[in-house]
């Protein structure tokens, strides 16, 4: 059976094309790029399930904008899954203000719980970079949230009157310019830090979890981590695929 699933995301939006439970393929654009309401229309065809589940971490009032101008044969589909859905699957570490943790956090959980019976911990690697531990009991610890390279990177060029990006590049802790002193600085910053928290996380419960890291940047965590990570693309989309109606 052929069905769709969309993740709403703080940069990009994403289309992945369903077949059996198994994601087929991914579409994937920036909000500014073309219209979205256009490529949601030409994108989805022949739906033979009774839903598009959907991932939101975008203001609602924006979703809802969407929707609105969707043909109602695709917009009465769609099933946007919330915080509370997920505890059917796990145990939440946020016991008050369970909205404002992203549910995208808590559907990446849910499908590597589904790849192994071990501790794990999940890197998300998008605008910013989430890193949540979920044991062996489904528990969700908690996790941490850090700025990503790219973020750091966007910051200074932003503060900046001059593009630094005209100049070359070196990686040396002796950088002769700035952006040499920036991006070997937001590298230092983002991925040390990442493998400081990955060794805490371990040392202080005293496991070995499986990592996993999935989203746009995901392939830089792996090469700059010290631990041995499982890349997995279409991770959220695999949780989502958990709630279709059978």
């Amino acid at each position: 059976m052929k069905s769709y699933v969309i993740d709403f995301g703080h940069t990009n939006y994403k289309i992945g094309s369903v077949e059996n439970n198994k994601i087929i393929s991914i579409f994937k654009s920036g909000y500014h790029e073309h219209s979205i309401v256009d490529e949601i229309t030409s994108k989805i065809q022949h739906i033979e399930s009774s839903e598009i589940l959907c991932c939101s971490v975008i203001n609602e009032s924006i979703t809802n904008s969407i929707i609105e101008q969707l043909p109602n044969d695709i917009s009465s589909l769609f099933k946007f899954i919330k915080v509370e859905d997920c505890e059917n699957f796990i145990s939440l570490a946020y016991k008050n203000n369970k909205e404002r943790l992203g549910v995208d956090r808590v559907l990446n959980l849910i499908a590597a719980s589904k790849k192994t019976e071990n501790d794990l911990i999940v890197i998300d690697a998008g605008t910013a970079i989430t890193v949540d531990y979920l044991d062996s009991k489904k528990r969700h610890l908690g996790g941490l949230i850090l700025p990503s390279k790219e973020l750091i990177d966007k910051l200074f060029f932003e503060m900046l009157s001059f593009n630094f990006l005209e100049e070359d590049l070196e990686d040396s802790v002796f950088a002769k310019n700035t952006r040499s002193c920036i991006e070997s600085g937001s590298n230092i910053s983002a991925y040390n830090s990442l493998n400081y928290i990955l060794e805490r996380m371990s040392s202080e419960l005293k496991t070995s979890p499986v990592i996993f890291a999935t989203g746009g940047n995901a392939k830089n965590i792996i090469e700059n981590c010290n631990h041995t990570v499982i890349h997995v693309e279409s991770l959220l989309f695999e949780g989502l695929v958990n709630f279709a109606s059978k």
